[in-house]
């Protein structure tokens, strides 16, 4: 049976949406079907709570997800339910837990779970039985079910991949319908589904099932290809629709029939009485079953198919209204044969005898009566929102009962229902003939939405879909256990008519006429109060009037005894039982608990006297002209009484008069009538008088003091000198308390201030405006009292006391001193730099008091001789004081804050030096350690004076205006040289001590003759012979030495071929090797010489030490021959060609790495 009827649309578009999507989750292809959803109701997940035991009950189930009953099928006195679940939920004793591996996808792209729950519930609310299917390897969706008469359930829908129902599997490659059936106990037994083939990812799905009266089984759907029904194969081109019967034991097909359109939908399936089957869809297009067509009058119509018994096509008809939407959602059938179709619809709406049009709001909800007969009817309901019946039920007295859900004020005939919540559940009543009776919503401030709706045998309507929250009908109530859950509302109709309105149904209204909400019955008689005119039956009628009709004592009778008035139930005839209702039983305005005469005789009907203060002074409710001795009841009588109408005490003075102080005077003798007292001084009797001096408290300035009375200064202190706390100054007020009591004390701190009568030595204020200090015992000007809580080890003997708001305690109470400064107030300061001698620790030193290192220099940075470490002992006194100086030169060491710069000693381990402005690392004083002899400019010289220029680093110093080269100057300044002989620090390429001659140097002049030969430099000027020996010799001696020269540099340059491992080999990585220069190629120009003044500021040392100059020896004497030095050599060589020398450096040190020029 079709419940949730708008819905089938929306589930048949998300199953096709969620078939495409999940398909290729299965190994098939994906397929995306887009539809309209305009007209689709939103998808509501509901989700365990409470269960009521009767015919009236509210039912939950659920889990901690969304669950919800989305379609419900009735049988007998129970109901099948089925929905979706998605988490484990329990359903009264029964826990079932899902297991789809698909959940998540379906929740994300459906909106719903993908797995089933099958319950039944019986008609007391609890859960038979719940079964669902193994979804282990696929998922489901469920359409409909429906009910077989025993109990049996079948269930509907479209599932893929392999779904077991008990013991029977069924597969889908793609998506299939399918249909399975259980017995009365839930238990499956069988199950089918369809078989759909094609090339487009064709599906097939079951959207309607009904069980008809022989239990065969009648079910309608969709399907798109070639799609096997259980033996009988159709094929659609496009998606179509379908209707087949099964036999209902073994679910063997009878027969199926197809038509449709592609985009016709069905909505509900009805099987009649005498075998009819009734289908209902919605179609945007014309739909054609057979040779029967129905073409379309708006945007979406609702067609009606009837077949016969065998599947034959009987009519075609459908329902619709231009540009509007029509949508039929539930089918019932009374026992004459009429039909009654609900659903929504827009515009104007006809049929045969009637018309609707939708006025409410956008779509109004309908209900139909298609007459056998012709003559039906039809009316309608609705909200501001689009409305639609959900379901629809008939009674067995004719009643219809309809079902929706509303989330705005519904109005159906003259009934209007609005909803607490934002959407609720609503059920409406309409007699035969379509008049609207009653409606009714679920009540709750949650949500609840209607799915489907059934009629028991008992008349018993149910209710089923989905809430959150709590919802409350009378005595039962349930509470959602997740988000949603699932809700059955189970109800009597009957409860429902309310004639009166007044929300009581007819049939429990005491007074069904008379509005009564609460059914008030005081008497509890047939009638309610609303209509009984003697509500209390005590024989008054209410207008007589009863004064307590409704409320009270009921069943009772109004008597009055003259004899006896105390046996009276009601003295006063007013209708209010005396003993427990009348307050007043002599009605005379004094209630009974304070009234003497309670029984105050009257003339019936009903007493007409009152207490007023004319006619009872006292109020006592007794008549003071026949019934009261004592009028104003002050205990005096009358006779005796001085003010017998004005009640008194008085004893002393008048008896009976008014003594409003009770002292016992009467005010017309009390001074002070309204207070007591018992004062004699003064003028005042009676006030008054605590300490009981006499003195009335008004004029005693000590009322609690007997000793004292008078304040002259009236500064608290009495001027009774024998009296307590005497004032010491009588005629002036004043404050203190400690040295002499109400003298002035300015600052309040107790001490009086000093006067001519009283000073410091007497015990007056030594600070008389400081209210923390008043003792100086040393007279230094600084208090003796302290506010220092720590101050531990004070003599507990000296003068002061503990004060915490004293400032300027004085640190040595007992001694006189003038220091100010650290908190040592007081103290004895020799420098006077307010300092105490104790902390000081430069006491002689005034501007100076702290020193931290104890390096005998203070930290004050604007004292003498400030200590500029403070933090290190220091014994520097020249740049600065009191910093490390490690040489004791008097400069200090340099550090980070204090650099050369600055004053920092530059030779901090030699205490002869300690400066070095040229920066050249030879110290400024000359008589110290490497004394500078250049100390204003950088230089690297060392051989014949140090720290001057030497331009071509051969440790001679360049020439200068004080230094000649004839005292010892570099004799070529320009050229690096080893010299020493004609002339020193120039080029000697033999090393033996001779300079090589040059234009400015000739052989003439002294230069080396033999350039190459070590061991000749003087001119040969010996015969030929000897002279071609020589230079034979010499040849041979140059040759071998050539030959050597050559032997090492092809063996360097085989090695330099396989460099070792880690060696720098970035002239073969990829830098080009600079070009070998022309060791025979002269500069077309004048090369400049390097300038050697640009050289870093420490000496670069040499790998190769110059060779000593030899003294010129006689001629029989072995010349020293020099040591070879073939880099020295090449890079000379390479510079006298013009080379620059960086450029002549990386040539030579490609075949001599170690060589420093």
């Amino acid at each position: 049976m079709r419940s949730l009827s708008q819905s089938v649309i929306a589930r048949s578009i998300i199953l096709i949406l969620l078939f495409s999507v999940l398909t290729p989750i299965l190994l098939f292809d994906e397929r995306i079907v887009e539809e309209e959803s305009e007209q689709l109701e939103e998808i509501h997940l509901l989700s365990v709570s409470g269960r009521a035991k009767a015919n009236h009950y509210l039912t939950s189930a659920g889990g901690t997800g969304f669950e919800y009953a989305s379609v419900m099928a009735g049988f007998g006195l129970g109901n099948i339910v089925a929905g979706d679940f998605g988490n484990s939920a329990t359903f009264g004793q029964t826990t079932i837990n899902p297991t789809s591996p698909y959940h998540t996808s379906c929740a994300q792209l459906a909106g719903r779970y993908c797995e089933f729950f099958l319950g039944s519930v019986s008609d007391t609310g609890d859960w038979d039985w719940v079964v669902t299917a193994d979804h282990a390897n696929g998922y489901s969706f469920v359409s409909d079910v429906s009910a077989g008469m025993a109990g049996e359930a079948v269930i509907g829908g479209s599932f893929s991949g392999s779904v077991q129902f008990g013991i029977q599997t069924i597969t889908s490659q793609v998506g299939d319908g399918y249909l399975a059936k259980t017995d009365p106990f839930g238990n499956f037994a069988w199950a089918h589904s369809h078989a759909t083939t094609g090339t487009n990812n064709n599906t097939s799905s079951v959207d309607a099932v009904e069980v008809d009266f022989n239990g065969d089984i009648v079910i309608a759907g969709s399907f798109d290809g070639n799609t096997d029904f259980g033996g009988t194969i159709l094929n659609a081109v496009s998606p179509s629709l379908y209707v087949a019967k099964y036999d209902g034991n073994n679910g063997q097909l009878i027969w199926v029939i197809s038509g449709g359109s592609g985009n016709a939908g069905v909505l509900d399936l009805h099987s009649s009485m005498n075998g009819q089957i009734i289908l209902a869809g919605i179609n945007q297009n014309a739909v054609t079953f057979g040779q029967q067509l129905y073409a379309n009058v708006g945007v979406a119509d609702s067609f009606l198919l009837e077949l016969d018994t065998n599947g034959a096509i009987v009519s075609l008809v459908g329902y619709g209204v231009p540009n509007e939407v029509v949508l039929i959602t539930g089918i019932t059938e009374d026992m004459s044969g009429n039909m009654y179709y609900v659903g929504g619809f827009g515009g104007t709406l006809q049929g045969q005898g009637w018309s609707l049009s939708a006025s409410q709001g956008n779509r109004d909800a309908f209900l139909i009566m298609d007459s056998v007969s012709g003559n039906g009817w039809a009316t309608s309901g609705g909200s501001s929102n689009n409305d639609s019946f959900s379901g629809v039920a008939l009674l067995s007295t004719g009643e219809i009962i309809v079902s929706a859900t509303i989330s705005s004020s519904f109005t159906a005939g003259s009934n209007t229902a609005s909803p607490t919540g934002n959407e609720e559940i609503l059920v409406g009543g309409l007699d035969s003939t379509g008049a609207w009776a009653w409606l009714d919503t679920s009540g709750s401030s949650a949500d609840e939405v209607a799915t489907g709706i059934s009629v028991n045998m008992s008349d018993i309507v149910t209710v089923a879909g989905g809430f959150s929250g709590t919802v409350t009908k009378g005595t039962h109530s349930v509470t959602t256990s997740g988000s949603y859950d699932v809700f059955l509302w189970a109800f009597d109709p009957a409860t429902k008519k309310d004639i009166d309105n007044d929300g009581i149904p007819d049939i429990n209204d005491n007074c069904p006429s008379d509005s009564n909400p609460i059914q008030a019955n005081t008497d509890f008689d047939s009638q309610g109060d609303a209509c009984d005119s003697d509500d209390d039956n005590d024989g008054l009628t209410d207008n007589f009037p009863d004064n307590c009709p409704r409320g009270g004592e009921y069943n009772w009778t109004s008597t009055q005894d003259t004899a006896n008035p105390s046996a009276s139930t009601d003295w006063d005839n007013d209708g209010c039982k005396d003993d427990t209702e009348d307050s007043d039983d002599d009605n005379d305005l004094i209630d009974d608990v304070n009234d003497l005469c309670p029984w105050t005789e009257y003339n019936p009907p009903r007493p007409t006297w009152v207490s007023d203060q004319a006619t009872d002074v006292d109020g006592d409710g007794c008549r003071d002209s026949d019934e009261d001795l004592d009028d104003d009841a002050d205990s005096v009588d009358d006779v005796l009484d001085d003010c017998p109408t004005v009640a008194g005490n008085s004893t002393l003075g008048e008896q009976g008069c008014i003594d409003q102080d009770g002292d016992g005077w009467s005010d017309l003798f009390d001074d002070c009538p309204t207070q007591a007292g018992n004062s004699t001084l003064g003028g005042k009797n009676a006030c008054l008088d605590t300490d009981g001096d006499g003195w009335a408290n008004v004029d005693d300035a000590f009322p609690t003091e007997i000793s004292q009375w008078d304040d002259v200064d009236e500064d608290g202190f009495g001027d009774n000198p024998q009296g307590v706390a005497a004032d010491d100054c009588p005629s002036m007020a004043g404050t203190s308390t400690e040295d002499r009591l109400g003298c002035f004390d300015a600052d309040e701190d107790g001490y009086s201030d000093a006067d001519t009568s009283w000073n410091t030595e007497d015990g007056a204020d030594a600070f008389s405006n400081d209210p923390a200090q008043w003792s100086d015992y040393d007279e230094d000007g600084f208090g003796d009292n302290w506010a220092n809580m720590s101050w531990n080890d004070r003599n507990p003997s000296w003068p002061g006391q503990y004060h915490a708001d004293a400032t300027g305690q004085d640190y040595c109470p007992i001694l006189s001193g003038t220091s100010t400064e650290g908190g040592f107030l007081g103290c004895q300061d020799s420098d006077d730099d307010g300092w105490y001698d104790a902390v000081d620790d430069l006491p002689q030193e005034t501007t100076q008091w702290v020193d931290s290192d104890g390096d005998g220099f203070g930290e004050n940075a604007e004292g003498n001789e400030p200590d500029a470490c403070p933090s290190e002992f220091g014994n520097s006194t020249v740049d600065r004081f009191g910093c490390f100086d490690e040489d004791g030169d008097g400069r200090s060491n340099p550090d980070e804050e204090w650099q050369f710069d600055n004053g920092a000693d530059r030779f901090w381990e030699d205490n002869t030096q300690w400066a070095d402005t040229d920066s050249d690392t030879f110290g400024d004083n000359a008589e110290g350690t490497n004394g500078d002899n250049c100390p204003t400019v950088f230089g690297m010289s060392q051989s014949d004076r140090s720290g001057c220029p030497d331009s071509d680093g051969d440790y001679l110093s360049n020439p200068d205006a004080d230094w000649t080269i004839e005292m010892g100057a570099d004799a070529c300044p320009d050229v690096y040289g080893n010299s020493s002989n004609d002339r020193t620090g120039c080029y000697d390429a033999d090393g033996d001590g001779w300079s090589n001659p040059s234009e400015d140097w000739t052989i003439e002049m002294g230069a080396d003759a033999y350039p190459d030969d070590a061991a000749r430099w003087v001119k040969d000027s010996s015969n030929g012979a000897s002279s071609t020996a020589a230079i034979s010799t010499g040849a041979i001696a140059g040759g071998i030495s050539v030959v050597l020269i050559l032997i090492g540099v092809i063996a360097f340059v085989m090695l330099r071929s396989k460099p070792e491992e880690g060696q720098d080999k970035s002239w073969t990585a990829g830098s080009p090797m600079p070009e070998m220069p022309n060791m025979g190629a002269q500069p077309t120009q004048a090369v400049a010489m390097p300038d050697f003044s640009a050289q870093p500021t420490q000496a670069v040392a040499q790998q190769y030490a110059a060779p000593v100059a030899m003294a010129p020896a006689v001629v029989a004497q072995t010349q020293p021959v020099a040591q070879p030095d073939p880099a020295r050599d090449y890079y000379n060589g390479l510079v006298a060609q013009g080379y620059p020398s960086a450029d002549a450096m990386t040539y030579t040190r490609q075949y001599y790495p170690e060589f420093q020029a």
